[in-house]
C-alpha cells in the first residue's frame, strides 16, 4: 500500500515535475509509490535499460520503496480500456489517499494522455463490478503536476526543505542531462542551462507563496475542507 501514488508517462517525469511532493511526503513519514506508464524506450538519449537503472538510483535518493512500470508503448500512449484497467489495478493494489499525474494538457502528447488515462481511472477504481481481480478503491484526491505547459495552480507545495533531495534525484538521470562528452542528439533537458531553468521555475512558484521553492498542482475536482483555519495557519509561528 502507498499513501501517495505518483503516475508518470516516462521514467524521470515524476522526479522532474513532482519530485518535491514525493520527497516531502517521504520526509513526513508517508509511503509513496511511483508508477511509470512506459519505459522511455523512444527517448532521444539513453536507453530503457539506462532509465531503469537511473530510476532505481533516484528511488534510493527519495526513499521510494514502490516503483512499477506498466510497459505501455512510449510515444504511442493512447486512451484505451486496457491502459485504463492497468491504472485502475495499480490504484486498487496500492490504495492511495492521494494520486498525482501529469496535467491533461501538455506539449508532450504522452504526458497529456497519461494524465487523461489516470483521470479516467480514479473514479472507476471504485466501481464494484469493474473486475480487475483486486478490491475496489476510489482515492479521495487527484492532483495534476506541471510538465511543459503551465496552468494556474490550485495549490503550491512549499518544497524548500527538500529541494536539494529533489535536485539530487533529478541528477540521477545522467543519460538525459548535459554531458559535454556525449555524441547523442541534443534535447531541451540536455542543454547546459536546463537545471538552472528548472530551478527558476520552482523559485517562481515558491515566490508566489513566500517560500524559496514551490511546486504547483492542479486539483482534479473541488476538495472538501474540514478545518479552514488549519489550512491557512502559518508554519513560522
Amino acid at each position: 500500500m502507498a499513501d501517495v501514488l505518483v503516475f508518470a508517462a516516462h521514467p524521470d517525469d515524476a522526479e522532474l515535475a513532482g519530485g518535491g511532493l514525493i520527497a516531502k511526503c517521504v520526509k513526513l513519514g508517508y509511503s509513496v509509490g511511483i508508477i511509470d506508464l512506459t519505459r522511455g524506450e523512444l527517448g532521444t538519449r539513453g536507453t530503457a535499460l539506462e532509465r531503469a537503472a537511473e530510476s532505481a538510483a533516484a528511488d534510493e535518493v527519495l526513499g521510494i520503496e514502490i516503483r512499477e512500470n506498466l510497459r505501455l508503448p512510449d510515444g504511442g500512449l493512447t486512451e484505451t480500456l486496457e491502459a485504463r484497467k492497468l491504472v485502475v489495478d495499480a490504484i486498487r493494489r496500492h490504495r492511495p489517499t492521494l494520486v498525482t499525474a501529469p496535467c491533461t494538457e501538455d506539449l508532450h502528447p504522452d504526458h497529456a494522455v497519461a494524465g487523461r488515462i489516470v483521470a479516467a481511472a480514479v473514479y472507476p477504481a471504485g466501481f464494484a463490478k469493474y473486475d480487475t481481480g483486486t478490491p475496489r478503491c476510489r482515492p479521495p484526491a487527484l492532483a495534476h503536476y506541471m510538465n511543459h505547459t503551465t496552468f494556474p495552480p490550485s495549490f503550491i507545495l512549499d518544497i524548500s526543505d527538500v529541494w536539494e533531495t529533489r535536485l539530487k534525484a533529478v541528477k540521477c538521470y545522467r543519460s538525459q542531462l548535459f554531458n559535454p562528452d556525449s555524441l547523442e542528439p541534443k534535447t531541451g533537458i540536455s542543454s547546459p542551462d536546463f537545471l538552472e531553468r528548472l530551478s527558476a521555475r520552482f523559485r517562481h512558484f515558491g515566490a508566489e507563496i513566500g517560500a524559496k521553492y514551490g511546486e504547483p498542482y492542479l486539483l482534479h475536482r473541488p476538495t472538501p475542507v474540514v478545518d479552514p483555519v488549519a489550512i491557512f495557519r502559518r508554519q513560522d509561528g
